[in-house]
């Protein structure tokens, strides 16, 4: 009767050192037994990377000093010793794999842009580095499939970092992307996007001046038929930095001209509040009369 509490008494039981040399020979055993299945896994890890790297001869190179991977949307860039190091002494720097050079699709040079992509497994820190480096060229050769999971920001901010708004092999993508996180109706046949505001207003962004270092905003009022260009070069707003991309923009936009009119001057951009203001009544009224009551206070 007494037999199965005491099983399992044994099986609870915890596991306590000693220093007999029966117990250290027996972690000796253990500690080299662990470190061979290491070394098999990364062996087998490197086999499977040199599979994928000898079945796309074409699409993953060497230059002198880096692996470059062709992708369907861009070319990837990795310097070998960044790499090497990471697999010869996984302890040295940080975790996780660093940024990536990207530039255009058959481009190594010209317009660049980084993007940090981390494999999707969540017990990343146990895999051989070998699979985690097969499985960032897998994403990298399949780029264009990859780009559509939710996990995968960093590189969809890539692509409109490195393409704009003008067609490009990524232009499908950002359509998909920009339209369904926000209001807005992406045309790269026109380097635009066009984006409904409040009080009956539409606005339209463009990057397609090589000459503007951000974008140019048009807006139409309601019932006017030709686009009204409000803002030359968005770079120039007090908070370009915060109004870098499309999406931060396209944001603004949809809430205006409402939001330069009713809310606080730090939920939009004071240049850009006067430049509207120069076509809004409304939002005219508003800076004379904060500027009224800063000179009262």
């Amino acid at each position: 009767m007494d037999e199965p509490f005491l099983l399992a008494q044994d099986d609870d039981e915890v596991e306590q050192p000693s220093s007999s040399s029966d117990y250290q020979a027996m972690k000796l055993k253990q500690f080299q037994g662990k470190i061979d299945a290491s070394f098999s896994a990364m062996q087998t890890s490197f086999d499977y990377l040199m599979k994928t790297i000898n079945k796309n001869p074409d699409r993953i190179i060497f230059d002198v000093e880096n692996i470059i991977v062709l992708g369907n949307l861009a070319t990837y860039t990795i310097p070998l010793d960044a790499v090497l190091s990471k697999l010869k002494n996984p302890f040295a720097g940080g975790s996780g794999l660093q940024a990536t050079k990207t530039t255009r699709k058959g481009e190594l040079k010209g317009r660049e842009s980084s993007v940090c992509i981390q494999p999707d497994y969540k017990n990343v820190a146990d895999l051989p580095g070998c699979d985690v480096l097969d499985s960032y060229f897998l994403m990298l050769l399949n780029d264009d499939k990859f780009i559509h999971q939710p996990a995968h920001g960093p590189l969809r901010r890539a692509m409109l970092q490195l393409y704009g708004l003008s067609v490009s092999p990524a232009s499908a993508v950002m359509k998909t992307w920009i339209e369904s996180t926000t209001a807005a109706e992406f045309k790269p046949e026109e380097s635009a996007a066009e984006i409904k505001g409040t009080d009956g207003w539409k606005w339209r962004v463009s990057d397609s001046n090589p000459l503007v270092h951000g974008y140019s905003i048009w807006f139409k009022k309601k019932n006017q038929r030709k686009w009204t260009k409000v803002v030359d070069d968005s770079s120039l707003f007090e908070y370009s930095y915060h109004y870098d991309d499309v999406l931060s923009i396209l944001e603004l936009l949809s809430d205006s001209p409402r939001v330069l009119v009713h809310d606080e001057p730090y939920a939009s951009d004071e240049y850009f509040m006067h430049e509207v203001a120069k076509h809004h009544a409304p939002v005219a009224l508003r800076i004379q009369n904060d500027q009224q009551e800063r000179a009262s206070s």
